[in-house]
């Protein structure tokens, strides 16, 4: 396919002996680095030496691409990654953005990402629809069947490249529009006081942590061994559960793609329409841990090719119109009121703030994984996470691949709310964090 002087960013013979002969000297000096605890021999790996190889070549390809778009990113935001150096009206690294060598090195870069998905990331995705299209970690359906998104990334003055919307029970002839009053967080199995459902404009953020369960258990001798385990029934989880009209949703990049698909979006609808015809995979497919895989691949191939709209619209733009700060000014006898909603990369994401007597009454955030990875609420109901987790069947539970590959494919930001517990019950740590000052995940 490639010849030996092949560039091609999805690699030819040449670059997979490189990588392959790189990957044996860490071995030989054992650096496996993030391979160090894969699951090799499981029953469920199926990727062959040659496909293990490739991918391996694209992943150590992606560690160069990310650091690109993150200069990318970094060109009209500041630092990369966060802050981007964000400010209310404005951001602080415009002064030059008339520079043509700014712009020159942004399209370049743009380029350059545009390739490894077009020529790397999708081909990936599409080798591991074809192996792992039958394993039932990757095709178990869905356990929240309810899907949202926010319309995201404007192209020019009337269109955006994703829609807004949500669709119910996996209904793809049914688009609802999203009522802003109809969200709400309720902290029923949450480490928080006030367990009612809230508007996040009401939202409370007042910890109560409860700490887990005593529980005597038999360990892996025999013995009887004191343990810390979930309450169940109790507070468990630091993340609160929100909802939409009281149901639970997904959100991220399969939403995305499911919103615009169902509405007809004439730029997303072919790309998921030649994912199907090159996979053989039925549109109920896309309900799975590997539709929300794809999902993502497919987002960011709509992204490469039509992204660019958007800078162009810009610089047709800057010549009109070279302002680049929008002043305001707070009275102290008012009271405001706003919110931001829109999709980032894992989902929909909002912020809800209150300010009265000049200063800022209240502030909630209603992010992604909060959306997917949120606890059982009052009426019972599963969040995403651990609905979609419900009925998996697990070979070997001290290599849990099954669950990690399900949990993955939502791609977690919950640092602040994980917990590791040791089997046999032992004390591995205890931190103390305030939730009100901690940094909300995106």
């Amino acid at each position: 396919m490639f010849g030996e002087g092949s560039k091609s960013l999805c690699g030819s013979p040449y670059v997979f002996k490189k990588v392959k002969n790189r990957v044996k000297e860490f071995v030989q000096r054992g650096q496996l680095g993030p391979f160090a605890n894969a699951y090799w021999g499981h029953k469920t790996y199926r990727f062959s030496a040659e496909q293990n190889l490739i991918l391996l070549s694209h992943y150590l390809k992606a560690l160069e691409i990310q650091r690109d778009l993150a200069k990318l990113m970094a060109l009209f935001g500041g630092k990369q990654p966060h802050p981007q150096s964000l400010t209310v009206g404005g951001v602080t690294c415009i002064m030059d953005l008339m520079d043509p060598s700014r712009m020159g090195e942004f399209l370049t870069l743009f380029k350059k990402g545009a390739e490894f998905v077009n020529e790397a990331y999708q081909a990936d995705v599409l080798m591991a629809a074809s192996v792992f299209k039958d394993e039932p970690s990757v095709t178990q359906q869905a356990g929240v069947m309810n899907f949202m998104a926010h319309e995201e990334m404007q192209l020019n003055e009337s269109e955006f490249l994703f829609n807004s919307g949500f669709i119910m029970n996996g209904d793809l002839s049914k688009v609802f529009e999203i009522n802003e009053d109809l969200i709400t967080e309720e902290a029923t199995h949450s480490w928080y006081e006030n367990d009612e459902p809230l508007h996040p404009y009401e939202g409370k953020t007042n910890p109560k942590y409860t700490g887990l369960k005593d529980m005597d258990t038999i360990g892996s001798h025999g013995e009887k061994v004191h343990s810390k385990v979930v309450d169940e029934k109790g507070k468990y989880s630091w993340i609160k559960s929100p909802r939409y009209d009281g149901k639970a949703m997904e959100v991220g990049p399969l939403a995305c793609i499911l919103i615009a698909y169902a509405k007809g979006n004439k730029k997303i609808v072919p790309l998921v329409d030649e994912f199907l015809e090159k996979t053989g995979l039925p549109k109920s497919a896309l309900f799975t841990a590997l539709g929300r895989t794809a999902a993502r691949m497919i987002q960011a191939k709509a992204i490469a090719k039509y992204g660019l709209e958007a800078f162009y619209t810009l610089i047709e733009n800057l010549k009109v119109n070279q302002d680049t700060y929008t002043s305001y000014k707070i009275d102290k006898d008012k009271e405001y009121r706003g919110r931001f909603i829109g999709d980032v990369p894992r989902g929909m994401l909002s912020h809800w703030i209150r300010i009265k007597n000049g200063v800022v009454e209240n502030y909630q955030a209603v992010v992604p994984s909060t959306w997917n990875a949120g606890p059982i609420d009052s009426k019972g109901q599963l969040g995403p996470y651990e609905a979609s987790l419900v009925g998996l069947k697990v070979a070997d539970i001290s290599q849990p691949l099954e669950i990690i590959r399900i949990i993955h494919s939502f791609d977690p930001c919950i640092a602040c709310a994980v917990h590791v517990m040791d089997k046999k019950g032992n004390d591995l740590g205890t931190y103390k964090v305030d939730p009100i000052y901690g940094l909300a995940c995106q």
